[in-house]
């Protein structure tokens, strides 16, 4: 049973790849992309489970899934087990454009927000040459692995969101401006709920809603939640025990 509060994320498979989709009222909705698989990288990592819950009690259509090779989802990751190498991340860019597809199918929307944390915050900035990604967030760009220049040409609306003490990102490498969340490191042990306001925040300004067609009724038991939401500032910090 959800209780009052909770929010319930459907888990579908696209095309082979696990992934979790809430529902939302607002544009964009966003797509999330997970760290590194070779490092045990997934959508259960809990930045990118933060990003989720903010951006739904934001409004926003969210979905986060695994790359190819990685938990349930069907594949071979090219990517070494236990290597932090970057490299070539085609193959994580044309799942990030599968489950996008679908996203903008459900919810009926002209464009969306790729977001991306740490290793998929590369997947993210290569995937934005797609048309249908309107905007880009970049959670932890390590540019200690990976080139993030692309960002200095980019001509859609984007936000880096840099930790304060991170070994793998080094903010004077990057070409523009940065967001720091202070006292925080690459894992965001500190700072979680800030990060999440950070990105609501950003995606807040001109947001749309969405015309999305009822889905048919879920059992009692499973049925979701429609979180409501905030007026004015945003209030994330909850408890949620």
């Amino acid at each position: 049973m959800v209780l009052a509060g909770q929010y319930l994320e459907r888990s579908v498979v696209i095309d082979g790849l696990d992934a979790l989709y809430h529902r939302g009222s607002r544009g964009p909705p966003c797509v999330i992309a997970s760290p590194h698989p070779a490092m045990g990288g997934s959508m259960t990592s809990p930045v990118v489970a933060e990003l989720a819950w903010a951006l739904t009690r934001g409004g926003h259509a969210t979905l986060r899934f695994d790359y190819r090779g990685v938990a349930s989802s069907r594949g071979v990751s090219r990517h070494a087990a236990g290597s932090e190498r970057v490299g070539d991340v085609s193959d994580e860019v044309e799942d990030l454009l599968k489950v996008a597809g679908h996203l903008l199918e459900t919810t009926r929307a002209p464009s969306l927000c790729a977001i991306g944390y740490s290793f998929g915050a590369k997947v993210a900035l290569e995937a934005a040459a797609d048309a249908r990604v309107s905007q880009l967030v970049l959670v932890a760009p390590p540019t200690v692995l990976a080139d993030f220049s692309a960002l200095a040409s980019l001509q859609k609306p984007f936000l880096v969101v840099c930790a304060h003490h991170d070994a793998y990102c080094d903010r004077a490498a990057l070409p523009v401006p940065t967001s720091v969340i202070a006292h925080s490191d690459h894992f965001f042990q500190r700072g979680l709920t800030e990060l999440g306001k950070t990105v609501a925040t950003f995606l807040r300004a001109g947001r749309t809603p969405l015309q999305i067609e009822p889905d048919e009724p879920l059992p009692e038991e499973h049925r979701e939640v429609e979180l409501p939401e905030g007026e004015g500032d945003l209030e994330l910090d909850l408890d949620r025990k």
